[in-house]
């Protein structure tokens, strides 16, 4: 019954001819067998899967590992001292260390009341300017007494003369000093004496004589003593 209301289906209702039903069920059946096939296939190849992680496979692979192992350990300890020994001592690389002490030999130290002007540009972040900066300085204050008066160098770095103070050093200082009792107006200048305090110790010299120490300077009048501490290691009060 139902097979004479597929046929009227598809011969009155859709129009198709006899040949044209029997293709298509042959496409239908064709593509049901290649379905029915690939899932075979696909049953198959999960099949072998599941079968390569039986427990005779890792049966047999824990047993190799285990004669591995025993081999290892039957090795002969004579023939690995630096596993038995209760000193051993861990290996430290000396590539890095030698690498440091050859970089630690090229650092020389400079004397900045000695060095030229070919030693503060041979130095990176010194051109010609600042060197001639730096000793012209070095000539006005006499000498430097301190690594860091370097930062008092006009327009110089205050980050460079951080990462380079260690490399410097002042040799044996200042090489000129201002003696208060004997110099003339010409000679008494430094870059630490303003024009005020200057006048102020020479007139109270011209009229109340030689200084003998601090306690005499302290004795004039409007003295900046903060000016004078700065300024105390270039005064000498000799006569």
């Amino acid at each position: 019954m139902w097979k004479n209301k597929v046929h009227y289906y598809f011969r009155f209702i859709l129009g198709m001819t006899r040949s044209e039903i029997l293709g298509m069920l042959s496409l239908f059946i064709f593509l049901l067998l290649v379905d029915i096939f690939s899932r075979c296939m696909e049953y198959q190849s999960r099949q072998q899967v599941m079968d390569s992680f039986q427990p005779t496979y890792w049966t047999k692979t824990l047993i190799e590992m285990e004669k591995s192992n025993q081999r290892v350990y039957a090795y002969p300890k004579r023939n690995l001292p630096s596993v038995y020994k209760s000193n051993h001592q861990p290996y430290k690389s000396t590539l890095y260390s030698n690498a440091w002490k050859r970089e630690k030999k090229q650092v020389w130290q400079i004397d900045i009341n000695q060095a030229d002007s070919l030693a503060w540009i041979a130095l990176p972040g010194i051109g010609p300017a600042f060197a001639k900066r730096i000793l012209a300085y070095r000539e006005r204050l006499g000498g430097f007494h301190r690594v860091a008066q370097l930062k008092e160098v006009y327009g110089l770095d205050t980050l460079w003369a951080n990462q380079h103070i260690a490399q410097f050093h002042v040799g044996k200082g200042i090489f000129r000093y201002l003696y208060i009792n004997r110099a003339d107006w010409k000679e008494f200048r430094h870059p630490y004496l303003p024009y005020r305090q200057a006048n102020l110790v020479l007139n109270y010299r011209k009229q109340h004589g030689a200084f003998q120490n601090w306690e005499d300077l302290k004795k004039v009048q409007q003295l900046d003593e903060a000016v004078w501490q700065k300024l105390s290691p270039y005064l000498s009060f000799e006569p």
